[in-house]
């Protein structure tokens, strides 16, 4: 077929049926997408992706949640449930913290946590807060309006706050490990230094925003002032019992950060369906609103 045969208006005709056939011509599914439509794409790919991390055990976000199960009362029982649970949002934190997204500019950080207590919790919810900073940042003003600076500042407050105890956690620390071994060696005894020769995270992380690596900076700090709080056990300068209070005080600290995220994750997306929602609910209530032709 050359080019003269061709008629005017057929050339959409010819490449349908390359893509399946002359019932697809005006099928709005291959028209290109606006630029709008292809952010709005993205955003609802996120905000799931980011509400999917959020969710409670077992259930979807919203849903009201079932009674506890009767074995609870079992303490091996609610142990080996509240085990699964954490096993499952370390694995969805870990893909959320290495998955590539196209279209997306991502910074690559190098994630290194020797404490396994506070490695299993950054695990569990650093993704979410990162994933959070971003959505909010790229999508609030589009899903909250105005709204959307006062909820990230609210977020920017809570992790400023982390970095911050983190920060004066780790040098308090170190004031006492500096103190602590002037004093053991004025009695003659040899300082000892333990360390983690194996980490519980040792990973190349992929970050959305700069929030999410403050936080995993903070994190870090936390990790480092349990290492030498270690050291300062195994002195005998504190008892055996403080490192985990620590290790306590530290996961609770990324906890109530993770909390404020996953509810802002959880809301976004269903804020977003609801605007999804509305233009096909008017357009529908048009519809039924027009006068049949006689």
């Amino acid at each position: 077929m050359s080019a003269d045969n061709i008629e005017p208006g057929s050339i959409s005709k010819i490449v349908a049926t390359g893509l399946g056939g002359l019932d697809n011509v005006g099928d709005s599914a291959l028209l290109p997408k606006s630029l709008e439509e292809l952010e709005a794409d993205a955003a609802l790919r996120d905000l799931d992706a980011a509400a999917e991390m959020s969710k409670g055990e077992g259930g979807q976000a919203g849903r009201k949640q079932s009674p506890a199960p009767a074995e609870d009362t079992d303490p091996q029982a609610t142990r080996a449930r509240l085990m699964k649970k954490a096993a499952s949002q370390r694995e969805k934190g870990r893909k959320a913290l290495t998955t590539t997204e196209a279209g997306i500019a991502m910074a690559t950080q190098q994630i290194v946590v020797k404490d396994r207590v506070v490695g299993s919790a950054l695990e569990r919810y650093l993704g979410a807060i990162d994933y959070c900073a971003h959505n909010l940042q790229r999508y609030g003003e589009m899903v909250l309006g105005s709204k959307w600076q006062d909820v990230e500042t609210q977020l920017r407050t809570l992790i400023d706050e982390f970095y911050a105890d983190a920060d004066s956690e780790l040098g308090r620390v170190a004031m006492l490990v500096t103190e602590g071994k002037l004093q053991v060696e004025s009695e003659g005894m040899p300082w000892i230094n333990p360390e983690v020769l194996s980490p519980a995270v040792d990973m190349k992380g992929l970050f959305r925003s700069r929030l999410g690596i403050k936080m995993l900076k903070g994190v870090m700090k936390y990790d480092q002032s349990l290492e030498q709080m270690a050291s300062l056990e195994w002195n005998e300068l504190i008892g055996d019992g403080e490192t985990g209070k620590r290790q306590l005080l530290a996961k609770q600290a990324l906890g109530k950060v993770y909390g404020f995220a996953s509810h802002v994750n959880q809301s976004l997306r269903r804020r977003a369906g609801e605007k999804e929602r509305a233009p096909a609910k008017a357009k529908a209530t048009a519809a039924a609103e027009e006068p049949v032709a006689a």
